[in-house]
């Protein structure tokens, strides 16, 4: 199987587990949010650890917080995350999209803080989910390998700068353009340098986003994976291996680098 001329990867589920850092960011969060609630306490972690998959953007984490620190039961924030989500922002009397956006302001004020004050610190709350020497070595086995995320491109950037990961680009969320455009806007910067169309593999730990791309007839061509190890569950890894065109890709298969995909 060839390799791709450009290997895109997610930073949150795939390179980077940051689910302490998610919790301690999301409890601060609430508590300036919402500040006559009790502050989360450090038991809430292994719920929020489990219930984690359901999130899809970074403002939904205080809420989910809140949800569990409310007793919402968890099955029902697996079954209808969108309806407790959509319950929680409407339970107090600022207006949905105003919290919406405090919520997001705040979560990014708060990491900001957080690294002025213990850059260290933060950083460490970030882990890599392999060696980062089997890391260095994928990342250089492409002609390009990017990095395409939803997070703040600065703050994916301290962690990859202190990991010593150098990529070709990171298209953080300050983009404002969906995986779908990055993955477009890589390929026809690609097919423009070199005056063809590239191969691309994009590694992803959500199966909604890459089933996304499964929709655009213009992406068919993009290799598309699943990363077991990420923020999914056991039943979303089972839908992925049903997929005819997703794959599900193992942590052992992605450390031991792109010739390994295949197995």
């Amino acid at each position: 199987m060839a390799t791709p001329d450009i290997l895109a990867l997610d930073f949150d589920g795939v390179l980077c587990d940051g689910m302490t850092e998610y919790f301690e960011t999301s409890r601060r969060t609430s508590v300036r949010v919402w500040p006559g609630e009790p502050a989360p306490g450090d038991g809430l972690l292994p719920a929020f650890r489990r219930l984690r998959p359901v999130i899809m953007t970074g403002w939904e984490m205080p809420l989910l917080l809140r949800a569990i620190a409310q007793g919402r039961p968890e099955a029902d924030i697996v079954r209808d995350w969108a309806r407790v989500r959509d319950e929680q922002a409407g339970s107090g009397p600022t207006p949905r999209e105003e919290l919406l956006a405090l919520l997001t302001r705040t979560l990014d004020e708060v990491r900001r803080e957080w690294i002025a004050a213990d850059r260290a610190g933060w950083i460490g709350h970030n882990a890599p989910y392999c060696a980062l020497d089997d890391v260095r070595r994928l990342v250089g086995e492409p002609q390009r390998c990017v990095l395409v995320t939803t997070k703040e491109g600065e703050f994916a950037r301290l962690i990859l700068e202190e990991w010593r990961i150098k990529l070709a680009d990171i298209q953080g969320k300050e983009a404002g353009t969906h995986k779908c455009d990055s993955l477009r806007a890589l390929i026809d910067a690609y097919a423009k340098a070199r005056g063809r169309r590239p191969r691309v593999w994009f590694v992803e730990d959500r199966f909604e986003t890459l089933e996304h791309v499964t929709t655009h007839p213009d992406l068919e061509d993009v290799g598309l994976y699943l990363a077991a190890w990420g923020y999914n569950t056991p039943e979303t890894r089972a839908t992925a291996r049903a997929s005819k065109r997703v794959r599900l890709l193992e942590l052992d298969q992605f450390r031991r680098g792109l010739g390994a995909w295949s197995d």
